[in-house]
């Protein structure tokens, strides 16, 4: 057991050096000798290692050459025990997305664990912590965490198999599985207007680098250029207690040519509405997602459909599991479903 945690050892270090571009793919990696008195192990614990990668298609020996980097980028083979979640807690709707996928995942007997990163911890770091654990299956909720194309190929080199959750984040390494957010727009639009609205105004966040954030306002504004939009501070996402209610009534009084107001999220709507209903302000109100207080405030609301994106994400780790070299990766578009007028 101790010479086997040995070598489980070495490996774990050269797959480290690899992540951390010591070694690149395709490159040529020192020989046994070199690498055994780095280490300061045998030779022979050295080419036990060696095998181990070899047989995860980490790397290959070349005859007359020496051994390089070969990391293959398709689907890994494996089995579905234990899928490990990273996603952002504190979000409003975590409780209500976490029950959908342990549903999920309890039809099909595997186990969840859910990881939220550290906040001294790059993304990257704690993503490779969990390929260290031997954890393969990831589903990854990025929220507004940036992850570079760069990470995704090296962990998918090395043998991880990856779903991003709420994000059309296009990438040859990870499938990606979302609420279609053009038609939650397009449908909430068009409601408004088939109720007789004829200037329809938008209040969204104003971090565009979340994609989500972005594509609502574009959607948006695609349909109606002219329109007025209203952005709030990304720095008070899961807080709506703490919204400054003024710069709220400020923007809603720059809309007061408006008789319909879309909100990006439920977030914004729930208070902004408050506001309104405070101020006597009118309009017809539609948002996306749903949150408690929506109904009794009569707004429009269109909810993601959590349990379908979740069998969307199990289908794609199960292809990723099962189709080796003939995976490709994917952006997954579900729709979300009215609940209330």
């Amino acid at each position: 057991m101790q010479e086997q945690n040995l070598y489980d050892d070495i490996k774990k270090k050269i797959c480290r050096m690899i992540y951390e571009d010591v070694y690149r793919d395709g490159d040529i990696i020192p020989p046994e000798r070199r690498l055994s008195e780095e280490f300061g192990v045998s030779r022979v614990t050295v080419r036990k290692a060696l095998k181990l990668l070899e047989e995860e298609h980490i790397i290959e020996r070349i005859q007359g050459s020496g051994t390089r980097v070969a990391l293959r980028y398709g689907a890994r083979e494996g089995n579905m025990d234990i899928i490990t979640l990273v996603a952002p807690a504190q979000n409003a709707f975590f409780s209500r997305f976490i029950d959908a996928f342990q549903t999920t995942a309890e039809e099909i007997d595997s186990l969840v664990l859910f990881k939220q990163k550290p906040h001294h911890m790059s993304l990257e770091k704690c993503l490779f912590q969990i390929y260290e654990k031997n954890l393969r299956n990831v589903v990854l909720w990025l929220e507004d965490m940036e992850l570079s194309q760069e990470a995704l190929r090296k962990l998918r080199g090395l043998g991880m198999n990856i779903v991003l959750f709420d994000t059309t984040f296009k990438s040859s390494y990870a499938d990606a599985v979302c609420l279609d957010n053009r038609n939650a727009v397009k449908t909430l639009y068009k409601l408004l207007t088939d109720e007789g609205c004829r200037s329809v105004g938008f209040v969204g966040w104003d971090e565009m680098q979340v994609r989500s954030v972005r594509i609502r306002e574009q959607q948006f504004r695609a349909i109606s250029p002219e329109a007025p939009v209203c952005r709030m501070s990304w720095a008070y996402r899961n807080r709506i207690d703490e919204l400054p209610m003024e710069q709220a009534q400020k923007q809603l009084e720059q809309l007061s040519g408006c008789d319909g107001i879309i909100y990006s999220v439920a977030e914004l709507g729930i208070p902004y509405e408050r506001r309104a209903r405070e101020k006597g302000i009118k309009h017809r109100a539609a948002m996306v997602d749903v949150l408690p207080g929506g109904e009794e405030l009569g707004i429009i609301s269109l909810e993601q459909d959590f349990q379908g994106m979740s069998e969307k994400i199990f289908d794609c780790l199960i292809r990723q599991n099962q189709e080796g070299s003939a995976w490709k990766a994917g952006v997954y578009q579900v729709k979300g479903r009215l609940v209330s007028f």
